[in-house]
């Protein structure tokens, strides 16, 4: 079968490799979508070649294998990232499965779902509702991370001031789902954001500003008399916005780090946590508990996941994919491998 495998460092190849076979307490997903995260394009550490990238997946079960139960061929399946945990620490007895040593990720250290067909082992499966086509499927593991940020991380109230920076696809997911916990959302973004704030804007977010435009701080201070907002989510991993973050977390509140930051930050904490008590919370991936709020969430449409599909190509188009998925005008972008078989539904 056909996979866009990372064979190095600074190598990545759609290569021919055989079909997998599940194991016992395996299934066999045939691929249907696949969304580019950031973590195929610039090779975090997390990803150890040689394998299968891809980790943002929807599709149909095709073989089960041995012990094998509550799910079937046919299936219409998403599936978290989790292929193999140790079982045995604090956090995997906790279910805090994002945080065991041990773990190894789909598409980072086990082969992932830029391919015809992937396997994982059942408890990582779970049913799409019959409400969301593959598209929006395959959306399901970000949005998990934003839901994981944002109702498990940081709790967010009704009627919570939260400043989202970043409306990359995890910020707009992050803003869907504060919106749903209805508070009042700002989402941020810089120069060649516009087509994202202005989708953020379609997608319930309560303001949208151009921080290169408008004085974001001078509207939190008049939207909150003064205080700040209750929650920041810091989406962007850049560091300007995280000491801007910092900056506009009124006393008492909570910042949350949702995107990746590649280099060392100087900060004041004695001015964050001692004068100001603010909580800073880091937001790793997702967990089990946040696919169960996930799955109620796009039962219930609450969430709208189709309208962050800007981009749809062929898997042999993956390289154009990944140049795409780099740009603002683009937000999420999907690879679909060909075959018979193979439908948006």
């Amino acid at each position: 079968m056909k996979a866009v495998v990372k064979l190095a460092e600074d190598k990545i190849e759609l290569v021919d490799i055989p079909e997998p076979v599940p194991g016992p307490n395996q299934v066999k997903v045939m691929v249907k979508a696949a969304g580019i995260c950031g973590t195929d394009i610039y090779g975090y550490s997390a990803v150890k070649p040689p394998v299968v990238l891809g980790h943002e997946v929807s599709g149909e079960i095709v073989e089960i294998g041995e012990g094998v139960k509550e799910l079937k061929v046919g299936d219409r399946v998403t599936s978290e990232t989790t292929a193999y945990i140790c079982g045995k620490c604090k956090f995997c007895w906790s279910k805090d499965y994002n945080l065991c040593s041990h773990r190894r990720g789909l598409g980072s250290k086990v082969n992932g779902a830029f391919a015809e067909y992937f396997v994982i082992r059942q408890m990582s499966i779970h049913k799409l509702p019959s409400n969301v086509d593959f598209s929006s499927g395959a959306l399901s593991e970000p949005l998990a991370c934003a839901t994981h940020a944002v109702m498990e991380q940081a709790k967010v109230l009704k009627d919570e001031v939260v400043l989202v920076l970043g409306p990359g696809p995890l910020g707009l997911l992050v803003a869907q789902v504060a919106r749903a916990e209805g508070a009042m959302v700002v989402v941020c973004g810089v120069a060649g954001d516009d087509y994202r704030l202005a989708l953020a804007k379609k997608l319930g977010a309560d303001k949208t500003i151009n921080l290169e435009n408008k004085d974001v701080g001078e509207f939190i201070k008049t939207l909150t008399d003064g205080y700040g907002a209750d929650v920041v989510f810091e989406c962007s991993g850049a560091t300007r916005a995280v000491h801007l973050g910092l900056e506009l977390v009124r006393k008492k509140g909570r910042y949350i780090q949702v995107g990746i930051v590649h280099q060392a930050i100087n900060l004041d904490f004695d001015h964050i946590l001692f004068d100001r008590e603010i909580t800073l919370v880091g937001s790793h991936t997702q967990k089990p508990s946040a696919w169960v709020k996930v799955l109620k969430l796009m039962r219930e449409g609450k969430v709208n996941l189709g309208s962050l599909v800007t981009d749809k190509l062929p898997l042999t188009k993956w390289e154009e994919g990944f140049r795409r998925a780099k740009e603002r005008s683009s937000v999420k972008v999907l690879l679909y491998p060909e075959g018979a078989g193979r439908t948006d539904t």
